[in-house]
């Protein structure tokens, strides 16, 4: 079942700068200056739980200087085999929609942690553009590469920071040679706002090699409904706020560029770390005929 909650942004009214020793810079654009998070020191311990929640902690924490905010983690849980429980991120004060429930299919999974579909969707070109406003064509792009999408935007106060946080620190911690088979794509799901330097800044935080594109918010829809993301127009609200409503599912597509697994919000990063090698491993096509 998916359970779709709004997500409460930043209000678009204009904000002064705070103090230079404060450790927020707003503009009304959304760009903010926040300290680089260094890289993990070597006293971490690679390869465990410990240093993995350390690791995603220190990034999480570089968001919080950047937005200001809390960022908590809105948990969720697969609650049968066949189906799907997905919770998209919400802000303070909001309160969870409606339910509905979708067939997600393989009770089995395939020995993956994320949810196998019964139906391989076709990876997407999406046709957006990147953060430099080259066209973006995601099978172009991604040929041959396990690819992670997730739909999310940057002013998002828990799931879509949470969810980078995650999958960059399963990254820092599987082989390199299995890092460099993976390719992450954010697409914005609150183009207006974020530009193509509010994107940049947003994923440096987590991993520089993260790509964002973003669009109309027109083919930006058509894109997640060729997935089956839950997506919605941002609302302004009458506070200033903006709403938001998106789902918060990880989409990974193997090497034939079809859907492979689903990845809920909440997915933990051992159990990343534990599939990106079995993607990787997966010859094209070999899975889900």
């Amino acid at each position: 079942m998916f359970t779709t909650r709004p997500c409460r942004g930043r209000p678009v009214r204009p904000r002064r700068f705070p103090a230079p020793r404060q450790p927020l810079a707003c503009t009304a654009d959304g760009l903010a200056t926040a300290p680089t998070t260094p890289d993990p020191p070597t006293s971490w311990p690679r390869g465990t739980a410990a240093g993995s929640e350390r690791w995603r902690q220190s990034r999480l924490a570089a968001v919080r200087r950047r937005t200001g905010r809390l960022v908590t983690l809105a948990g969720s849980t697969l609650a049968a085999s066949s189906l799907i429980l997905l919770s998209a991120c919400a802000g303070t004060g909001t309160n969870s929609a409606g339910v509905t429930v979708v067939d997600a299919g393989d009770p089995d999974n395939d020995g993956l942690h994320g949810t196998v579909p019964a139906e391989r969707t076709a990876k997407p070109a999406l046709n957006l553009t990147d953060v430099n406003g080259a066209p973006f064509d995601l099978r172009a792009r991604t040929k041959g590469k396990i690819t992670l999408v997730f739909f999310g935007y940057t002013m998002c106060p828990d799931v879509c920071p949470t969810t980078m946080a995650d999958l960059a620190a399963a990254l820092s911690e599987v082989k390199p040679d299995v890092r460099a088979q993976i390719s992450v794509v954010f697409v914005t799901t609150d183009p207006d706002r974020d530009t193509g330097p509010v994107l940049t800044r947003w994923l440096r935080q987590f991993d520089s090699s993260f790509i964002g594109v973003r669009g109309t918010f027109e083919r930006i829809q058509a894109g997640a409904d060729a997935l089956g993301v839950p997506l919605s127009r941002p609302e302004v609200q009458a506070d200033g706020s903006v709403l938001v409503t998106h789902g918060s599912q990880v989409i990974a597509f193997s090497r034939d560029s079809r859907v492979r697994a689903l990845y809920l919000a909440g997915t933990s990063v051992q159990d990343y770390i534990d599939d990106l090698p079995k993607l990787t491993a997966e010859r094209s096509g070999e899975q889900r005929q």
